[in-house]
């Protein structure tokens, strides 16, 4: 088959892939070079559904991914037309790359926003491993295929350790030992300081045995990446021209948003501790006049008439009850000096009975309200997005956690919701 789809003329076989074959070639139409991604499906319920899937894919524009120009099917072939980019597929080139652990760091942040980006379209979980990958002459990562569910191990979390893997072994083959893989992620990670370099190898093992989720596994590299900035700003001096200029802006911008985030918690800490200082001034003034006033007013103090009219005597030997002053003041500085905390919000009866602490609850098809407070009972922390769906407004149609599976107190689980069609 010299040509595909009526206006693709095939030239160049790249590589054979886990499920399809990957093509230069020419369109026709318009002149120019492209990439095509073909491959069957024998089965004519699947031949429909991955077409369904080409098509859904091909309307994500996003910079982690080959931009897919056209898809389309012929003779049992289907195939994507993707726009043709310098480099070449990653799993060719990982003998002759050269790649710091600073830089493998970032390349899984990025993939790791990637995923998290088709989980909000509701793409199929794709592979992130060498395989699946198209690196750009000028260092950049993009995914080939995600229109296809990628093998375990290969996607998700573990395909993204698989990944740091295979740029320090130089080979796509997997290894079941986990002492080899940290004996590689070690050497990827040599140019770290000690600190940063335990930390990548604990977390990258932690996520080969796929024992860490993607929000923990990325809060980490940021750290991690956060920690090389500060404290190994030489090891941009050994990444190729492209790179540092690629890397400059954003360090300049952590480096802006580090200082206004020290500077808003110096100006948070002085305002408290001036409130606080301000109240005990009032309470040491009033507490040292209020003696004297009692003696001023010692001889004159008569009967006072309760609502009631019941007559109390103010020279009567029992306590005095504290005056409104007396009884606001110290609860005014309490309140003013007490360091604000996360909000907890206390869960519904229904809620108490559903949650289990330590389990992930279920919250699709809760409102808001109801999902925040069954993941506050289950011990979690949360966050959540509104989002354009076909499900009831206000009712929440996804989450991230698989229900019932175990989690740890303090774990955070993320839910979508919908506002409607």
């Amino acid at each position: 088959m010299d040509y595909i789809g009526n206006r693709y003329k095939l030239d160049q076989t790249i590589m054979q892939m886990t499920n399809g074959l990957l093509l230069r070639g020419t369109d026709l139409t318009c002149n120019r070079d492209v990439l095509l991604y073909t491959f069957q499906e024998t089965d004519d319920s699947e031949h429909q559904e991955s077409l369904r899937w080409l098509k859904k894919a091909s309307l994500m524009s996003d910079k982690h991914f080959m931009h897919i120009l056209d898809t389309g099917s012929e003779d049992g072939t289907l195939f994507a037309v993707l726009q043709a980019e310098p480099g070449g597929p990653l799993s060719e080139g990982l003998t002759n790359l050269e790649i710091t652990g600073n830089k493998a760091l970032m390349y899984v942040h990025e993939l790791a926003k990637g995923i998290r980006e088709t989980q909000r379209k509701r793409l199929p979980e794709y592979s992130v491993d060498a395989d699946n990958l198209w690196i750009h002459d000028n260092g950049r990562l993009r995914v080939l295929n995600f229109w296809k569910e990628g093998k375990i191990g290969r996607r998700g979390v573990p395909g993204l350790a698989l990944l740091l893997y295979q740029l320090s072994a130089k080979t796509d083959i997997p290894t079941s030992s986990i002492s080899a893989y940290s004996f590689e992620l070690n050497r990827l990670f040599a140019d770290l300081s000690d600190i940063a370099r335990e930390r990548a190898v604990a977390l990258a093992s932690k996520a080969y045995e796929g024992i860490c989720t993607l929000a923990e596994f990325q809060q980490e590299v940021e750290v991690l990446i956060g920690i090389c900035v500060r404290k190994e700003p030489h090891l941009t001096s050994a990444l190729p021209a492209y790179e540092i200029r690629s890397t400059a802006d954003s360090d300049d911008k952590i480096i802006g948003l580090s200082k206004l985030l020290r500077k808003a918690s110096h100006m948070r800490k002085w305002h408290l501790f001036t409130t606080a200082g301000f109240g005990v001034l009032i309470l040491l003034l009033w507490l040292t006049l209020r003696p004297y006033q009692e003696h001023v007013n010692g001889s004159n103090r008569q009967t006072l008439q309760t609502p009631n009219s019941t007559a109390v005597s103010v020279n009567r030997t029992e306590s005095p009850k504290p005056s409104v002053s007396e009884s606001a003041i110290p609860d005014l500085t309490a309140a003013q000096t007490a360091k604000p905390s996360e909000a907890a919000v206390p869960p519904a009866n229904d809620g108490e009975e559903q949650a289990k602490a330590g389990v992930v609850p279920d919250l699709v098809g809760l409102t808001k309200e109801e999902a925040e407070k069954l993941a506050m009972a289950s011990g979690l922390r949360y966050q959540f997005f509104l989002e354009t769906n076909a499900a009831v407004k206000g009712l929440v149609f996804k989450q991230d956690l698989t229900p019932g599976t175990s989690v740890n107190n303090g774990d955070r689980i993320t839910f979508w919701v919908s506002k409607g069609q």
